[in-house]
């Protein structure tokens, strides 16, 4: 079934191209296709995920750098001296990219959507760069390596970042979308990601 041919909202979520997604929203609020408050969240979220920096410049993908963000923590150790740091900024992005909005349904649910698919293009993008690399880029890791790894950070990002920093309850609506995001990049990856999760709910 190609994209044209695919029912709305499906098609919309299956679109990685930012404007090409505004478009397609916009479509589809113009011709009354699917609910009509939905479709209002939808384009709500889709405001509070993508700006444009600058003028000219392309759209930046603010979840994805709020997976940035969480990783860059988790990447500096967890240390005790920066808690207060990582709780301040943490809760100040959640603030303006998880709203108190979307706590409720249908909010709920096309938040999940959309982290669904802010997760999903960033752990394609890991498939296809020096993230699966060895040894300084030089050669690339077994896909079991790959697995393994994006299955830790996964994991670590949505479990322990957030729980280190205080923030589990304003981050509660990541780690579902990051578990399904993971599984469709990753369809042979579901036991080390369960590992993943039990290591971090172990505090490992």
């Amino acid at each position: 079934m190609t994209q044209s041919q695919t029912a709305w909202p499906a098609r919309y979520y299956e679109e990685f191209d930012a404007e090409k997604r505004r478009w397609m929203l916009e479509e589809a609020i113009a011709i009354g296709e699917g609910d009509a408050a939905e479709n209002e969240l939808r384009r709500r979220l889709w405001d509070a995920r993508y700006v444009r920096p600058r003028k000219n410049a392309p759209l930046a993908d603010r979840y994805v750098a709020l997976w940035l963000g969480l990783d860059r923590w988790r990447k500096l150790g967890l240390a005790p001296r920066q808690v207060r740091a990582a709780e301040k900024e943490l809760r100040e992005t959640a603030a303006l990219l998880l709203p108190e909005a979307t706590r409720t349904d249908p909010g709920r649910t096309l938040l999940h959507c959309e982290l669904v698919h802010a997760v999903r293009l960033y752990l394609k993008t890991c498939t296809e760069s020096s993230y699966g690399t060895t040894l300084m880029g030089l050669m690339r890791m077994k896909n079991e390596q790959l697995i393994e790894k994006a299955a830790a950070e996964t994991a670590e990002v949505t479990v322990l970042v957030p729980r280190w920093a205080g923030v589990e309850e304003a981050f509660a609506p990541l780690a579902p979308a990051a578990r399904e995001a993971f599984t469709l990049v990753f369809p042979d990856g579901g036991e080390a990601l369960e590992r993943a999760f039990a290591r971090c709910a172990q505090g490992k």
